[in-house]
């Protein structure tokens, strides 16, 4: 006769389903507030990932490459307050340091101190200060004497470094074999940046605009107080979901935007990744809980009994307690053993 489920198990089961659901939530967020702190502690900056709008450092028009900051990036940004924080491409060629590419940091920044616009984030190529002439401008430059293959003039024509490179007040700068390809030769002419003198601060360049013809950045000189941060990793692809959910005047008119009229869009790979990424994504967990059931059904039970040193202690412990109950009823007979009820009769 089968058993009657009573309304009390039924809402203990309830309860109980309602207990473990409210465990997880809270176990996620406790997971998640964690690795947002972590993530805070590491980088300090709020909030920690831009989202990269723009091709201005990719490496090619059509192709993304991981490693390369290319649109749809989510990239991390870690804090660069003082001027020993930022590492800048002059520097980087001299020491070998080099990030996404090629040499120096990447850099975060607010544009002339401009809070209003969406921040740049472009390579720093050197680090100067400029001097206002009155009808244009000059520049003395940190750590040029570290780098080699430059020419520089000033007021007084070519000139050739001396040990220190400072006080030069240059008017423009050659440097040779510059780029990804390092197969450029770009002339830093300082005195287009007269509408900015005095100021000191790095002049930028993107990866994408130094090979396809843009060149230096022109309009802004990123001061050390202007910097967010510089990238330190990246998450590729998955900021498409929100220039697709927020498109911008770069990107993305829809889906699979790669570039048109209207936009530049992102490369068709980066697309192709983030389908991949996101069917994977979804798919693991059944992936995984199938890989359990199987395991438990046809591998785990061909496996030999593996008895761990604590278990073994375990089993030793409850093999020995029958014994010692048998002990103690052979020594004590008695003990335990209770009478047999006494019959009782009444004669007649």
């Amino acid at each position: 006769m089968p058993r009657e489920v009573h309304h009390d198990e039924a809402d203990e089961e309830s309860e109980g389903l309602w207990k473990g659901l409210v465990r997880d939530l809270l176990v996620a967020g406790i997971i998640v507030v964690i690795v947002l702190v972590g993530i805070y502690v590491y980088t300090g900056v709020w909030p920690p990932l831009v989202v990269v709008e723009s091709q201005s450092m990719q490496h090619s028009g059509t192709e993304s490459h991981l490693g390369v900051i290319d649109t749809g990036d989510m990239v991390f940004q870690q804090a660069a307050p003082n001027r020993a924080d930022v590492v800048t491409y002059l520097e980087g060629r001299a020491s070998g340091y080099a990030t996404y590419g090629d040499y120096g940091d990447v850099i975060i920044f607010h544009p002339n101190g401009n809070l209003a616009v969406t921040p740049i984030i472009h390579r720093a190529i050197m680090y100067v200060t400029l001097h206002n002439n009155v009808t244009y401008a000059t520049a003395d430059v940190d750590k040029l004497s570290q780098l080699t293959g430059w020419e520089a003039t000033t007021d007084s024509g070519p000139i050739t470094c001396p040990p220190s490179c400072s006080g030069l007040y240059l008017k423009s700068l050659t440097i040779h074999r510059m780029g990804f390809r390092q197969d450029l030769n770009i002339t830093f002419d300082f005195s287009g940046f007269f509408f900015l003198a005095p100021r000191a601060g790095y002049i930028t360049m993107g990866d994408y605009n130094a090979e396809f013809g843009a060149t230096f950045d022109r309009q802004w000189l990123a001061a050390q107080r202007d910097i967010i941060g510089r990238a330190r990793g990246e998450i590729p692809w998955f900021g498409l979901l929100k220039l697709t959910l927020q498109p911008t005047g770069t990107c993305c008119n829809g889906w699979g935007d790669q570039g048109g009229s209207v936009d530049n869009g992102a490369p068709k790979n980066s697309w192709d990744s983030l389908l991949v990424s996101l069917v994977v994504l979804f798919a693991f967990p059944f992936i995984l809980e199938y890989a359990v059931r199987g395991w438990k059904k046809y591998v785990s039970p061909r496996l030999p009994d593996i008895r761990w040193p604590w278990q073994r202690a375990k089993a030793k412990v409850e093999d020995a307690s029958p014994e010692e109950d048998l002990n103690e009823s052979s020594e004590n007979p008695r003990r335990g053993r209770r009478k047999p009820p006494r019959e009782e009769s009444s004669e007649p």
